[in-house]
């Protein structure tokens, strides 16, 4: 994976007073996806299958039981976009890569 200078997204680990440790995924400012580990776990591998083309599908939805929006991403031939509140988010296949190795960086 090349050097990416500043990636469109943050991911860090933040502690639920019921579910315990969650993934948060900020996609934009006002776009925020809670994650329990497994839902975490589930979009990293589900992104490394399409990056590497193991995975034939062309939509990865998830819905996480902690957040009131949902993950819509769209796979074409450059990467991956991702419905978000305003305009949406468009992330290259490094990105992608960086994406699923962020979510999987936090998993206990």
């Amino acid at each position: 994976m090349s050097e990416l200078s500043a990636l469109p997204f943050k991911v860090s680990a933040i502690q639920h007073r019921l579910l315990g440790k969650q993934i948060h995924l900020q996609l934009a400012d006002a776009f925020v996806l809670k994650l329990t580990q497994a839902e975490a776990s589930s979009l990293s591998f589900a992104l490394v299958a399409v990056k590497n083309g193991v995975s034939p599908e062309r939509e990865i939805y998830m819905s996480p039981i902690a957040s009131d929006v949902a993950f819509v991403g769209t796979v074409d031939e450059a990467g991956i976009g991702i419905a978000t509140a305003g305009t949406g988010l468009k992330l290259s296949w490094d990105e992608v890569e960086a994406l699923a190795m962020g979510l999987a960086s936090h998993l206990n």
